[in-house]
């Protein structure tokens, strides 16, 4: 969504955790206790309805972490993702997902036990949904969207020797603005129990 929802998206968004744990491999604090973190991001995501998998080309994470209170904030960046719509082994689309943030990741940091938790909000997009003999066609137009913002918690804890990956569930909501094709959309891809997995890295 969700998505790599840049999915659910998601978008599941996610991966920011990640660059929040990444803290025990940044440099000392000075007398400032901001420290700047910036993390790669690579993330996927399970659309259950359509047992889909989106995998999301490879984004960012950009933030802060206050060392005396632990709290994070940063913005994550995920590219757009296009994936094949299948149905009994026959592609029949291709649509191209995106998400849209609606404010500031946010979470904490403990310190002590290098766990995070973190949430963020996000306005899921499909961007274009062409046929697979007209793949220059673009069905949906430029406003097709969920309802409402998508939000994912995210929490866990870091593996300083490597990568760290985090995953949570969300839901998808209902879609708007997607012309003729708004019902269609609606009766294949709302609904709960989508993943949204991100890898941070340094």
């Amino acid at each position: 969504m969700i998505t790599r929802m840049r999915r659910g998206g998601l978008a599941a968004i996610l991966v920011l955790t990640l660059a929040a744990v990444g803290l025990g491999t940044a440099p000392a604090a000075s007398a400032d206790t901001i420290i700047p973190v910036s993390w790669h991001v690579n993330a996927s995501t399970h659309i259950k309805s359509l047992n889909m998998d989106v995998v999301v080309p490879q984004g960012t994470f950009d933030g802060t972490i206050d060392i005396d209170t632990g709290a994070l904030e940063g913005t994550l960046s995920l590219p757009p993702a296009t994936s094949t719509i299948k149905v009994l082994g026959f592609s029949l689309a291709t649509a191209t997902f995106a998400i849209q943030p609606t404010g500031p990741v946010t979470g904490h940091v403990d310190l002590a036990t290098m766990t995070v938790t973190v949430h963020s909000s996000f306005n899921f997009l499909i961007t274009k949904a062409a046929p697979s003999f007209l793949p220059k066609l673009n069905l949906v137009g430029n406003s097709c969207r969920g309802s409402k913002p998508v939000s994912v918690d995210l929490n866990g804890k870091v593996n300083l020797a490597g990568p760290s990956t985090f995953t949570s569930t969300y839901t998808i909501p209902s879609f708007t603005g997607c012309g003729l094709l708004t019902p269609v959309l609606n009766l294949i891809i709302p609904g709960k129990g989508n993943t949204f997995s991100a890898t941070f890295a340094p």
